[in-house]
């Protein structure tokens, strides 16, 4: 099919123009654009799914304040607080995590905050991967998070 004097044709297969497909109800899909951002001074790869290898300097420095955890009631989560290279980042843990895999019981705020104090370790520890993996933003720890099957008691 010949390009019509004005019209520019499209990259796809269809061998349309633009608006040959426009009119025939298709839509243009541009490619995906893959562009270096920052967050937290750190280079991340947008759209890609994945993080930048980074080199052993500039590794993140992760570390979990022994301060008390809250519990907020309007998203069923236990929040405590990390500290990315000196910068405090949020993490919380769904109730139903807590549930699923440390022993709480359903409805009992004192029951979560035990499980949470119990299972403080591996919580932080996966919290830790999630951090890294994330480079540094907010983390929400849900049952997903954790193998099956093992809860502790």
């Amino acid at each position: 099919m010949a390009v019509r004097e004005g019209k520019k044709k499209d990259a796809g297969l269809s061998g349309q123009t633009a608006e040959e497909s426009a009119a025939a109800g298709w839509t243009a899909v541009q490619p995906r654009e893959y562009h270096i951002d920052g967050v937290r001074g750190r280079p991340v790869l947008a759209g890609a799914g994945f993080m930048l290898e980074l080199s052993d300097e500039a590794t993140m420095e992760i570390r979990f304040p022994a301060d008390a955890p809250a519990y907020r009631d309007s998203n069923l989560t236990v929040v405590f607080p990390a500290l990315v290279d000196g910068e405090p980042v949020p993490c919380a843990i769904s109730v139903e995590a807590l549930e699923d895999h440390f022993g709480a019981y359903s409805e009992d705020l004192e029951g979560w905050m035990r499980a949470f104090d119990a299972g403080r370790p591996r919580i932080e520890a996966v919290a830790r991967e999630h951090l890294q993996i994330s480079n540094g933003t907010p983390v929400l720890l849900k049952s997903g998070h954790f193998p099956p099957g093992n809860v502790a008691g």
